[in-house]
């Protein structure tokens, strides 16, 4: 279930989506158009993805109306100076963010990186914690189905294909149908590509440590798959990166792992394999966070008191130039 459908945000905000229309069902161009037209009507407007939150800006701005926007889900790619398309996007994320109210990000490092690659004050930047999909967080007592690693965006297969041969346990691994995979496949390794969702969540429920290995990045990632596993009691194993070091707490309700490390990658889902103590404590202090830090509910309104505390600050500025 997405934060959007829940109760605290559906009381408090308008949609530009029609009945029985879902944001996915729209292409950026006509969320922006939608946007553009109802702007005036609200105080803020929040747009969602990079591609929507830059169309609408830069209608807003060739248009010369302010945007009143809040971006989210504004994801940093690799910086490419010597792109000249990478230059031009950059530049126009740049013009937008500048006319905008402010940024939400997903992880605490994104405040400074997005705030130097967009030229904005880091005040006008919010860390709002992200939320499980699970509406019902509990542990899962099925712990049968081995080592799980669910993924596609910056995963890390190298580490983790190296890895595998020293962990003793079978190790699942759901890919991307074109995803690249490094050879030879592992023994012990089983891979499935673009399986069904509920083929995903039957792995996951069964799974006695969830891997999550993920290539070192300024964009968070791996956050959907830490959440749910977190939600299910699932001990994780994850690379320290941006994305899962803003959530887990190496050794307390996770473990956290240098990126490209196999042998340490290896040594800590053996290490849960081989302590139960361990893998309860672990589980069940990421269910505790489940039900209370990531709850989607308490989500909603964090964003919505990020969104409100933007619009207040930049009335004030308004009022005071």
């Amino acid at each position: 279930m997405a934060f959007r459908e829940s109760r605290v945000w559906s009381a408090a905000v308008a949609t530009i989506c029609r009945e029985h229309e879902t944001p996915d069902d729209l292409n950026p161009l006509r969320q922006a158009v939608r946007l553009l037209r109802l702007r005036s009507r609200f105080d803020a407007v929040v747009t969602m993805g990079a591609r929507a939150s830059l169309v609408y800006g830069v209608l807003c701005g060739l248009l010369g109306r302010p945007s009143k926007q809040v971006m989210t889900e504004v994801f940093l790619d690799a910086a490419r100076p010597a792109s000249p398309l990478w230059r031009l996007k950059t530049a126009l994320f740049r013009w937008t963010a500048r006319r905008s109210l402010g940024i939400l990000t997903n992880s605490i490092p994104e405040v400074n990186l997005i705030a130097r690659r967009f030229a904005v004050q880091e005040s006008r930047l919010r860390f709002v914690p992200m939320y499980t999909t699970i509406a019902r967080p509990g542990p899962s007592p099925r712990r049968d189905g081995g080592v799980v690693s669910i993924g596609r965006t910056l995963r890390d297969l190298d580490t983790l294909f190296q890895a595998a041969p020293a962990i003793q346990a079978a190790v699942n691994v759901v890919v991307g149908q074109d995803d690249r995979l490094p050879s030879p496949v592992p023994a012990n390794m089983r891979v499935f590509r673009e399986i069904p969702l509920a083929e995903c969540q039957e792995l996951l429920g069964r799974a006695a440590v969830v891997a999550i290995p993920l290539l070192p990045s300024e964009r968070s990632t791996g956050q959907v798959v830490l959440f749910e596993a977190m939600a299910l009691g699932k001990p994780v194993v994850a690379t320290r990166t941006h994305g899962t070091v803003d959530y887990v707490r190496d050794g307390e309700n996770g473990l956290l792992v240098a990126p490209g490390d196999a042998a340490g990658l290896a040594a800590a889902v053996n290490r849960v394999l081989a302590d139960a103590d361990l893998a309860t404590r672990l589980g069940t202090a990421a269910v505790a966070d489940a039900r209370t830090e990531l709850d989607m509910e308490l989500h909603a309104q964090r964003k919505l008191d990020a969104i409100r505390a933007l619009w207040e600050t930049s009335a004030a500025s308004a009022r005071s130039a």
